[in-house]
Formats: structure tokens, sequence, C-alpha cells
């Protein structure tokens, strides 16, 4: 973040001529905790007008209209005038960005503040492609971790086997985890092994920037009577973790490689839209009843799931979800 703030300050000096100083924006502590969570908030004075910077501080790049939502909220709720801050953006996101009128700056790249009428276009840096988000199988692993609360050491072949994995799929696992840095790898005899200092809230937020929805794709479905479903997810499972009102229509989380049996089978029935008496699917890309919690999905990956909404009342749930956790 300093080195961030060091670029914006010179980016600034060498395009507008003014020196700026960023510094702490108060307010942002009564933000949702999954803003504090993905953006660092400054203020700073450019030509006289007083902006909110929301400097995004995750690894990958979120779509425009999500950041769109998020600097909504902020300008709504504080009356702030926000700009969005970020050390890289592809040419097509900056293109998107700049069609949906969202002020941005990218510092020694380009600055976008239709307010101030500014649209300074440079040469945009190519982002280096990189494996920034998990695969199904690594964060099966991560959460296996969290709620067996394993610190290891684990070898790939006996982890594979309590996961439902092959052991090739476990070391390609374990070879994401050492590239992010998380875990103590170590090899015995000719055997890999990670072990896991710390596990629980520091783990989390450690993994956090790696993880990503659990879901792959919705579907509506019905069943006969009695019949098998899948556990309860989506807003159904956070309504019966926290306060939030039941959806109208129940949604159930069922693994992607399991649908197709349960379709050949009968157990299911896809539907084009929903009927009465029928429900929400989400496909999952991991089995959730691993670490189901009375037939409902579990918190963290619950979490995951919907952490992408702009819907306020959502987000809010989802604070609660997390205060609940027995870490």
């Amino acid at each position: 973040m300093k080195k961030l703030i060091y670029q914006l300050e010179q980016y600034l000096r060498e395009t507008l001529g003014i020196t700026a100083a960023p510094h702490p924006w108060e307010i942002s502590s009564g933000l949702p905790q999954y803003l504090r969570e993905r953006y660092h908030f400054l203020k700073i004075d450019i030509l006289g007008i007083e902006y909110v910077l929301m400097a995004d501080t995750g690894e990958g790049e979120q779509p425009p209209a999500i950041i769109g939502k998020h600097l909504d909220q902020i300008s709504a709720r504080n009356n702030a005038k926000v700009v969005y801050v970020r050390h890289a953006v592809t040419s097509y996101n900056r293109k998107r960005l700049i069609e949906q009128k969202i002020p941005f700056i990218v510092p020694g790249n380009q600055m976008y503040l239709p307010m101030l009428g500014i649209d300074l276009r440079e040469h945009m840096k190519r982002l280096r492609e990189k494996k920034l988000v998990f695969s199904p199988s690594t964060q099966a692993l991560i959460l296996h971790v969290l709620w067996r609360k394993k610190i290891g050491p684990l070898a790939p072949a006996e982890i594979a086997r309590r996961l439902g994995y092959s052991a090739m799929t476990m070391t390609r696992a374990f070879n994401e985890l050492e590239a992010a840095g998380i875990g103590e790898h170590s090899v015995m005899g000719k055997e890999r092994h990670v072990h896991f200092p710390e596990t629980g809230k520091p783990l989390w937020e450690k993994a956090l920037p790696y993880l990503t929805t659990p879901v792959r794709k919705h579907l509506y479905g019905a069943s006969p009577m009695h019949a098998q479903k899948g556990n309860l997810a989506g807003l159904s499972a956070l309504a019966s973790y926290t306060m939030l009102a039941e959806p109208k229509i129940p949604v159930y989380a069922i693994p992607v490689r399991e649908w197709k049996v349960w379709l050949q089978q009968r157990v299911i029935f896809e539907l084009i839209s929903p009927e009465p008496g029928s429900f929400e699917i989400e496909l999952w890309k991991y089995a959730p009843a691993q670490f189901a919690n009375k037939e409902r999905v579990d918190r963290l990956s619950l979490y995951l799931s919907l952490r992408d909404s702009a819907n306020e009342r959502i987000q809010s749930a989802l604070d609660a979800l997390l205060g609940g956790m027995e870490w």
C-alpha cells in the first residue's frame, strides 16, 4: 500500500503539477466489512476538491460493474466524491470503467476524472498473467484444515484419500499453496509434507485473496417428494445462519460431479424456469457435504459464494455470518 501511495503522489505531481498527500479516511471504519477487506480508503485534495480514494488491495481484478456498485454505496452513504485506484488495470476493463463513467487513477498509466474534465491516457502496462485463484482441490484442502483444525504435517496421498481427489491433484494443490506462501513445506524421504503453523482466522485471512466462489452454475430443479436435494445453500443457508429473511425459492448446493448421476437416476429434474414447488440449484466445484453443518453448506464456503453481492442487506448478513464463527 505504501508503494501505491508513493506512486500516486508522484503521478499527480508529474501530470498535474500538484503536491497532494493522501491520509487515512477515518469514516471508513464504519463501512461494511466486505468493503474494508477489499479496499484501503484515503482522503486527498486534488485541485481544491476533496476526494475519497478507494484503493483496491485485492490480487485479482474485479468486474467494473462491481466496482461501480461499491463506489455508489460509499458515495450514497457518506456523500463523498470517490475515485477508484489500482496499481494496474487491463485495457478491456479500463474501457469499461470509462464507459460507466467510474473515476479512476492507475498511477504511472492513466487518470480518468470526468468531474474535472481530466482524461489522461497513457500507455497501459500489460498485466502479467499469473495464477491468482486456487483450484477447487486447493480450496477444499484449505477448508479441511480450517474446519478440522489440522495443522499437519499432511502428505498429498493422505489428504487426497480424505478429500476424494487423486494424489496427483493434491500434489498440484501443494504446489499452489507453496506458490502463495501458505504453509511450511518440506520433504521427508520421498514424500512432500505441508505443516500449517497457524490455522483459524489467521490462515483464513492469508488464504482469502486466493479463494473464490465454489459455485460454478445456477439452475432450477424439482424432485420427487422426500428425494435428496443436496445441502441448503445461497440465501436459504444465509437465512438459517443469520436473521436474514428466507428467499421465496429455496436454494440447494449439489456437487458438479454428482449432478448428471442424479439426473440419470431421476432423483432430480432440471427446469428451464422456477415453478411451484421447485428450487434453485447451485452446482459446486467441490462437495459441499464435506464441510456441511446440519445439512447446510459451511459458513466459509457460503461467505465465498455470496461475498461479491452488491446488496447491503446480504453483506450485513455476511458480516454476522463470519461474526458467528468459532475459530
